[in-house]
């Protein structure tokens, strides 16, 4: 879905929450008077939008990972190699870690919250017409690589979505384990991480 198909009370909503969430808001303890006064609109006005608060904080991290993706794919495409785009990737993922961990936060919820619930629910609506954030803007800068090289198999191609994507959770991960990371430290792993995707599109065969 494109940015413009969001009316501006739902996207003043979302972005509400990720302010929120900015300045440390707990997502499960948020209500609905949270956000509508951040949003600047009427409480009864959300509902017309909206059935529950889960709902709008859910729809609000999927419409900011969205966002997030659709801003990443746009300076990627001006990069020269392959390298360089997982490297601008990584590199912005470190710049905005907010919005990156709202993409986390959309994978990784497990718990039986009523928040986590609706967000599983949204996930798999969103998979059934193939537009989970991160997973489809992997899928786009995948086929922009291979794109007039072959045609992969679509076992190959799951593969490679995976990894990367699992790679891209790790560095998450890693830049928030055990406090702020030294420049030499994240440059290393970037590149790291950089060679090791790189080597593993280089080795796939177009083959069956």
């Amino acid at each position: 879905m494109m940015d413009g198909d969001y009316l501006p009370k739902e996207k003043a909503i979302y972005q509400a929450v990720l302010t929120l969430f900015e300045e440390g808001a707990d997502l499960n303890a948020l209500t609905v008077s949270e956000i509508t006064k951040k949003a600047g609109i009427g409480k009864g006005t959300a509902y017309e939008y909206f059935s529950d608060k889960e709902e709008m904080i859910a729809k609000a991290l999927f419409y900011n990972a969205e966002v997030f993706c659709k801003q990443l794919y746009e300076g990627m495409v001006s990069k020269n190699s392959f390298y360089d785009k997982i490297e601008f990737l990584l590199l912005t993922t470190e710049q905005q870690l907010v919005n990156t961990n709202c993409i986390f936060r959309l994978m990784m919820l497990s718990d039986n919250s009523m928040l986590s619930r609706r967000l599983r629910e949204l996930r798999e609506e969103k998979k059934l017409s193939g537009e989970v954030p991160g997973i489809h803007f992997i899928r786009k800068i995948l086929a922009d690589e291979f794109q007039g090289k072959g045609e992969l198999t679509e076992d190959k191609k799951e593969y490679l979505v995976l990894s990367i994507y699992a790679k891209i959770l790790c560095f998450i991960v890693w830049l928030e384990k055990d406090g702020i990371k030294l420049d030499q430290e994240r440059e290393k792993m970037r590149r790291m991480i950089c060679s090791g995707i790189c080597r593993e599109i280089k080795d796939f065969s177009f083959d069956e």
